[in-house]
This record gives structure tokens, C-alpha cells and sequence, in this order.
């Protein structure tokens, strides 16, 4: 068997799951915890990846061009490495704060594949709750209160699944995710 044929087996029925939703509302912890119930997977956590611009780097509010620039290139380059991975025969789970567009971007880039997309909407009382817990600052909990406002009003146009976590634990959550992607 060739290295491409292998690659193609390997591809065919791994996943690509896109977990997002406000600053707060457990997309790293259910990634992370979803990522390690399969023996390979990889979590690439888009802020990290838009980190890695150290010179003009820009927050994401207030919304610029170049915001628009550098969330779509951070965009890319998970969608690239994502396909690297699946390449080799990994599952994927990608955590990012994503809109509309950037939704798309993934979906296109993504339609030939098994790709599932999952929104994390707790209550914002249990996302400043959480916050309260880490001991975040204040802006970051405004950030967050601003998020879930846009998530909520928006999450009927976006092509998501929503899970409301506020009244579940981190394995509830994971559990519920895994049997919607699993079968």
C-alpha cells in the first residue's frame, strides 16, 4: 500500500470537531477531555496559534480589518494543521471563539470531511461564575458578558449544535459531545 493510500484509510473516519462558544463556557476543558476518549487525537487551540503574532498583533475588539486578517489567518492555519493530522489518522478537536464567517471558513474548508461543530452556551451567571473561580480579571469578564450576549442572539443563525453545560458536569458535557459525534 502506498503512503497515499494509507493516509486516505487513515483519513476517512477520523473527526473534525469545532468546539466554541464565550471566553468562560468550557471549550478547552470538554476539547481537551474529548481529545483524550480517542487513542489519537491532537486539540489546536486557535489562540494560541493567533500568539504566535508578536509583532501588530491585535485583540479582537474592537473589530478592525486587521482583526479580520489575523482571526482568518489563525483560522487557516488550524483548518492546515487540522489536515495534517488527519492525514496520519488523527481525530481533531479545534477550540476557537468563532462567528459567522469564521464558521464558514471552517465548513468550507472542512465539507468534504466529517466535520461537527458544537456550541458551548452555558448561563452567563455559570460563565462569571467560572470566572470568579479562576480569579480572571474584570475586562476579561466583560469581554465574556459581550460574548454571550452575541452567541445567544446569534446562535439560531449559525449552523451549530448548542449545549447548555450550565447545570452539568465536565463529563456530562464530554459525554454528551462524544455521542453526537460518535455515532
Amino acid at each position: 500500500m502506498t503512503i497515499d493510500a494509507l493516509n486516505h484509510t487513515q483519513e476517512e473516519g477520523n473527526i473534525i470537531c469545532l468546539i466554541t462558544g464565550p471566553m468562560g463556557s468550557g471549550k478547552s476543558s470538554v476539547s481537551n477531555a474529548l481529545a483524550k476518549k480517542f487513542e489519537r487525537s491532537a486539540v489546536i487551540e486557535v489562540d494560541k496559534l493567533r500568539g504566535m503574532i508578536k509583532g501588530g498583533f491585535v485583540r479582537p475588539s474592537p473589530y478592525t480589518e486587521e482583526v479580520d486578517l489575523q482571526l482568518s489567518l489563525s483560522a487557516k492555519n488550524a483548518c492546515d494543521m487540522a489536515n495534517n493530522f488527519l492525514e496520519k489518522g488523527f481525530n481533531v478537536f479545534i477550540d476557537a471563539v468563532v462567528g459567522r464567517k469564521l464558521l464558514e471558513q471552517y465548513s468550507n474548508f472542512f465539507k468534504d470531511k466529517n466535520f461537527k461543530a458544537f456550541l458551548l452556551l452555558p448561563s452567563l451567571e455559570t460563565v462569571l461564575a467560572r470566572f470568579d473561580d479562576r480569579g480572571d480579571y474584570v475586562e476579561l469578564r466583560e469581554r465574556a458578558t459581550e460574548l454571550h450576549k452575541i452567541f445567544s442572539e446569534k446562535q439560531d443563525q449559525l449552523n451549530l449544535q448548542t449545549i447548555d453545560s450550565s447545570d452539568q458536569t465536565l463529563e456530562e458535557t464530554v459525554e454528551q459531545i462524544y455521542q453526537k459525534i460518535t455515532t
